[in-house]
C-alpha cells in the first residue's frame, strides 16, 4: 500500500481541492493549463450526488480566486446516471450553469461503453444549452467515428482519448494497431472540422502526426491543443509548451484516489504497464 501511495502521489493531486489548484499553480508557471478532476463513478445514493455537485461548485469558484488557468472534468455516473438520467443532466447542468458564470468550460468524460450513448446524447442536449461542455471520445469503440461526426455537426468540443475500459470485441478494436489507425483518422478529422478539439495523448507518434498534418492543413496552434494525464511525459509537455502549443494536463484528486486507481489499474493490463513504462519521464 505504502509503494503504490509513493506512485500515486506523482499522478493524483492529492485529496482535496486545494491540493489541486497547488498542482495547477505548478503547471501554470510552466507554461501548462489543467482540467481539474474530483475522483468518483458509479454513485448509488442520490443524496451523494448533491456532495458530488457541491464539491465541483466549490472548485469552480477556488479556481476563479486562485486565478488559476484549469477548467474541470467529471463523470456523469459521479453525478447519479446509474440512479437516473434526468438526475445526472440536471446536475450536469448546475455545475455548467456556475462554470458559465466563471467563465470556465466543463468535459464530460467518457465511461464504460454502458453509458457511451447516454453520454453523448447528453452532451449534445446540454450544449444546446450551454456552449461551454464537451465531451471525452475513445477511439477503439467501433462506433466513435459516427459519434464524432455528430458531435461535429452540432459543435460539440472533443477530446479524442484512446480508452482505458475492457470492452468486448465486438465493439471495440483489439490491436493496438488499429486502436491508433482509428485514433489518427478521428484526429484530422476533428483537427479539420471540430471545435478546439483536444488531442489526448501520451503516443509521441500521433502527437508527431497531429503537428504535421496541423501545419499541412494551415491549422493555427491555437485552434487546438494537446492533452495529457498528470505526471506522464513531463518533459514533452513542456516542450510543446515551449513550442507555443497549447497543452493541458488533466489533475485528478479526490479521497477516493485507491479505488480508482486499483479499478484502473486492474482492468486492463495496460493500464497498468503504461504507468510503469513512464515511471523515469
Amino acid at each position: 500500500m505504502s509503494l503504490l501511495s509513493f506512485f500515486a502521489r506523482r499522478y493524483i493531486a492529492g485529496e482535496t481541492r486545494k491540493d489541486a489548484i497547488v498542482a495547477v499553480k505548478r503547471l501554470n508557471g510552466s507554461g501548462i493549463l489543467a482540467t481539474i478532476d474530483n475522483l468518483g463513478e458509479n454513485v448509488k445514493d442520490a443524496a451523494e450526488t448533491k456532495e458530488s455537485v457541491k464539491e465541483y461548485l466549490g472548485l469552480l469558484d477556488e479556481i476563479n480566486e486562485a486565478d488559476v488557468n484549469s477548467t474541470i472534468s467529471l463523470k456523469l455516473t459521479h453525478l447519479g446516471l446509474d440512479i437516473s438520467g434526468e438526475l445526472a443532466e440536471k446536475n450536469a447542468g448546475t455545475i455548467i450553469e456556475r462554470a458559465r458564470t466563471r467563465k470556465n468550460f466543463v468535459r464530460l468524460d467518457m465511461e464504460g461503453s454502458a453509458f457511451t450513448q447516454k453520454t453523448i446524447d447528453m452532451a449534445v442536449r446540454l450544449h444546446r444549452l450551454y456552449p461551454n461542455v464537451g465531451v471525452a471520445v475513445q477511439s477503439y469503440l467501433k462506433r466513435s467515428a459516427s459519434d464524432v461526426d455528430l458531435l461535429i455537426k452540432e459543435g460539440v468540443s472533443v477530446r479524442l482519448v484512446k480508452g482505458a475500459y475492457k470492452e468486448p470485441p465486438e465493439i471495440a478494436f483489439e490491436a493496438k494497431s488499429d486502436v491508433d489507425r482509428n485514433y489518427e483518422a478521428l484526429m484530422k478529422k476533428l483537427l479539420l472540422d471540430g471545435v478546439r478539439p483536444a488531442v489526448a495523448t501520451h503516443d509521441e507518434k500521433l502527437i508527431n502526426e497531429a503537428i504535421r498534418f496541423a501545419e499541412e492543413n494551415n491549422i493555427p496552434k491555437d485552434r487546438f491543443e494537446f492533452q495529457m494525464l498528470l505526471g506522464i511525459k513531463r518533459t514533452l509537455q513542456k516542450k510543446l509548451a515551449k513550442e507555443g502549443y497549447t497543452v493541458r494536463v488533466y489533475v485528478p484528486y479526490g479521497k477516493d484516489w485507491l479505488p480508482y486507481t486499483l479499478r484502473r489499474l486492474g482492468e486492463r493490463k495496460e493500464n497498468f504497464l503504461f504507468v510503469v513504462k513512464n515511471i523515469f519521464d
